[in-house]
C-alpha cells in the first residue's frame, strides 16, 4: 500500500515538472530567438509569431513586445512538453529531442507562414533565418525531450 502511494506521488511530481521543464523552455528558446532577431541572426522574432497576429502597431517589435511575447510562447510550450511527455517520454537519446524540434519548426513555418500573410514562406526567408530558427528549435526539441525521457527514466 505505501509502496503504491509511493509511486502515485512520483508521477504528480513528474507531471509538475513536466509543466516546470515546458514553461523554462518556454523562457529560455524564446529569450535566445528575440536576443538572436536584435542581433539580425533572423528576420523573424516571438513578437512576429504572437502579437502580429492580433495587432498592428509598432510597440510589439519593442522590448516590451518581446517579453510579452516570451511569456505567452513560455505559456505554450508547457502544452508543447505534455505532447512530449504523453508521446515521446520512454524514448530515450538526443534523437528524438532533434526529430521533436525540427517537426516543431515545419509545423510552426508551414503552417503559420500559410495562414498569416506578415510571415513569410519557407523560400521567401533568407538562409540566415531558415538555419536559426531550425538550430534554435532543435536547441528547444533536445532540451524539452531529454530533460522529459531523463526525468521519466529516473522514476521508473
Amino acid at each position: 500500500m505505501q509502496e503504491l502511494k509511493k509511486k502515485k506521488e512520483s508521477n504528480i511530481d513528474l507531471i509538475k515538472r513536466v509543466a516546470i521543464t515546458g514553461f523554462f523552455a518556454g523562457i529560455i528558446w524564446p529569450t535566445l530567438w528575440a536576443i538572436l532577431n536584435y542581433f539580425n541572426f533572423t528576420e523573424l522574432s516571438p513578437s512576429s509569431f504572437v502579437l502580429e497576429l492580433v495587432f498592428d502597431a509598432k510597440w510589439i517589435s519593442r522590448w516590451y513586445g518581446q517579453i510579452i511575447s516570451i511569456l505567452f510562447l513560455s505559456l505554450m510550450s508547457i502544452l508543447v512538453a505534455y505532447i512530449y511527455y504523453w508521446l515521446f517520454r520512454k524514448l530515450t537519446g538526443i534523437l528524438p529531442g532533434i526529430i521533436y524540434g525540427v517537426v516543431l519548426w515545419l509545423l510552426l513555418i508551414l503552417i503559420s507562414s500559410s495562414l498569416f500573410v506578415h510571415i513569410p514562406s519557407l523560400n521567401e526567408q533568407n538562409v540566415n533565418t531558415i538555419v536559426t530558427m531550425l538550430a534554435l528549435f532543435i536547441l528547444y526539441g533536445v532540451f524539452v525531450g531529454y530533460t522529459i525521457s531523463y526525468d521519466f527514466l529516473d522514476q521508473s
